[in-house]
């Protein structure tokens, strides 16, 4: 039993509105057949149209007051969108007809407080979609109750598999020494092989505000590894060249070399090569997505709120009490506010599993995403790196061996990319004698693509005729996953053998943390000259792909891994649930978007 007097940061989460049109109105102008194409809303514009009513609020209000919660704790998000206040135990066990408890995972030692059950009258269930604490954190198979004090329990990021160059004399692994590189790519692959391999030119010219995002949380890079890669790797980027730091919940950038994250490192030494003189804006905040022992913290969320005024301002004023749930380690920073305009493309290489979460509170945040494609945003998910299971729990799976995907990138209103890797050891061969195939496992380095079927959210219409299409080919057990739901990845890119410099050593990266940031910086480059060209930017992606299939060159190699690290699903003709459509040919998908209105 949780402790009477903790006090609990509850949030009641209203239900919007016309959130049955959103789709709708976002496949308006993202449909290419669409007159309405790349007219893209103002953020006024969503937030008149999705903000819940006076009359509902004040209805969730009235009850909490009839309650005990008086109306002076109220804190209401200026979106109409939430009602939080600071309750003790007692009180929230009183009001939601619950009892909390203290559990700990005998695995890790972990912490956290939930309930299995809450109630809310029966008038109120259309107008609140979720309420936090409550059973988003009932402890995974294994776990035992206690009465510990409350701690939290960081959830991992998509894993950057690092390890040191070991085909490197010891010389050759400090990049001070400008060793010369005559390793074929597949085994060392460089911002040059990237370019020959899908057919990015290296010229670039900037354009004005369309810098690229790149979300980081709980990893931060350091200037001095930047400047070592870019001096012996991509010298069209001068030393000193940094992201523009968007700081969220008071995290810094850059870090001393001693600490610098290999997350951080391998997106920027993807991007900068490829957009370079563009800029980078980077969206930093303090920890990894993380499961709290008083609540939901997602960094997911704090970045939104950073974006979206409506998202997370407060008539009354911002309250610390309740503030300091999006920040961990009792840092006192002020929760930003629409601080920061989202750029036109955002990388993000983090997520967790569908089963981490309620439903709710995924669809909530599923829709976020939904908003940002309305008003001009591409957001571009990695797909993960275990396969069709995401590590909830202790074994990864759900009962009864079934999938357990990875989200955000399960969202359908995301673009979601899986990883490759290059088989053909050329450096300098034809790019359509370089053969890619879906990374899988084959040594202790290597992983499985994230992919599969999501348990949560429906395949939308724009995915019908490609994953129908594989449906009716694949012969896997449908009761290990669910055929009607959105498919990921959308496609892939290579995930394999990435170069970095991490503390001042040459490392091999990998993972679909790669692959994401590699795509949005082609998408970025493109998003350039579409306004250079007086055109908007493109919002989002996927409609556009599913119907141009030929913009990608297809894998029909590897698989990735279900429960029990059997193979979950072959790379096959066509769209699969490893690559997707395929990799990117550059020039023909930068014909196709430069091509749209």
């Amino acid at each position: 039993m949780a402790p009477r007097e903790l006090k609990l940061p509850i949030r009641i989460a209203i239900s919007q509105r016309n959130v049955e049109n959103g789709h709708k109105h976002l496949m308006d102008i993202s449909d290419p057949a669409s007159p309405n194409f790349g007219k893209h809303w103002t953020p006024q514009r969503v937030h008149d149209f999705f903000s819940p009513s006076q009359r509902t609020v004040q209805t969730v209000r009235n009850w909490l007051s009839s309650s005990g919660i008086e109306i002076q704790r109220h804190k209401v998000a200026g979106s109409r969108g939430s009602i939080q206040f600071e309750a003790s135990v007692e009180e929230a066990e009183r009001l939601l007809g619950t009892r909390y408890d203290v559990w700990e995972n005998k695995e890790t030692g972990a912490l956290t407080i939930s309930c299995d059950h809450y109630h809310i009258p029966a008038y109120l269930q259309d107008y609140i979609d979720f309420i936090t604490p409550t059973t988003s954190l009932n402890a995974p198979d294994g776990a035992k109750g206690s009465s510990k004090n409350h701690t939290k329990q960081a959830v991992p990021k998509m894993q950057q598999r690092l390890r040191n160059v070991s085909f490197l004399t010891a010389e050759q692994g400090n990049p001070s020494t400008n060793a010369s590189f005559e390793s074929e790519c597949a085994d060392f692959m460089t911002p040059q092989c990237l370019r020959n391999l899908y057919g990015i030119p290296s010229d670039l010219a900037a354009t004005e505000g369309n810098d690229l995002g790149i979300f980081e949380s709980g990893d931060t890079y350091d200037q001095e590894d930047l400047d070592l890669f870019f001096s012996a790797l991509s010298t069209n980027v001068p030393n000193g060249i940094h992201p523009e730091l968007q700081s969220i919940g008071g995290a810094m950038a850059p870090v001393p070399i001693i600490r610098g994250g290999g997350e951080s490192l391998l997106d920027l030494d993807i991007a900068y090569p490829l957009i370079y003189p563009q800029g980078i804006k980077l969206f930093q905040t303090l920890d990894s997505p993380t499961v709290s022992s008083i609540g939901i913290y997602s960094s997911f969320d704090i970045f939104l709120d950073a974006l979206d005024a409506s998202f997370c301002s407060y008539k009354n004023g911002n309250d610390p009490k309740i503030d300091r749930i999006y920040h961990s380690r009792g840092h006192n920073t002020t929760k930003l506010c629409g601080t920061y305009a989202p750029t036109n493309v955002i990388s993000l290489s983090y997520g967790l599993a569908e089963a981490y979460y309620p439903r709710k509170y995924e669809e909530r945040q599923c829709f976020e995403y939904l908003k940002l494609g309305l008003q001009g945003t591409s957001i571009i998910f990695a797909s993960g790196d275990n396969g069709t299971v995401a590590r909830a729990g202790q074994s990864g799976c759900l009962s009864s061996a079934r999938d357990n995907p990875t989200f955000p990138a399960s969202c359908p209103w995301v673009t979601s990319v899986g990883a490759t890797q290059l088989v053909t050891k050329n450096k300098t061969a034809p790019q359509q004698q370089q053969h890619e195939i879906a990374v899988h496992p084959q040594n202790r380095y290597t992983f499985s693509s994230g992919g599969g079927f999501s348990n949560i959210f429906p395949r939308p219409a724009y995915q019908d005729l490609h994953v129908g299409t594989f449906l009716d080919g694949s012969t896997r057990n449908t009761s290990l996953f669910d055929p009607t739901g959105r498919g990921f990845p959308d496609l892939a890119a290579n995930g394999w053998n990435i170069a970095t410099v991490v503390q001042g050593y040459w490392s091999l990266s990998a993972g679909t943390s790669a692959s994401a940031p590699l795509f949005a910086s082609m998408v970025s480059r493109i998003v350039g000259e579409r306004l250079a060209a007086g055109k908007g930017a493109l919002g989002f992606l996927n409609p556009v792909l599913y119907a141009n299939p030929h913009v990608f060159r297809d894998v029909v190699g590897g698989y990735n891994l279900g429960c029990g690290a059997k193979v979950a699903f072959n790379a096959t003709s066509g769209w699969d649930p490893v690559t997707g459509l395929g990799t990117p040919d550059y020039e023909r998908l930068r014909c196709l978007l430069l091509g749209l209105p």
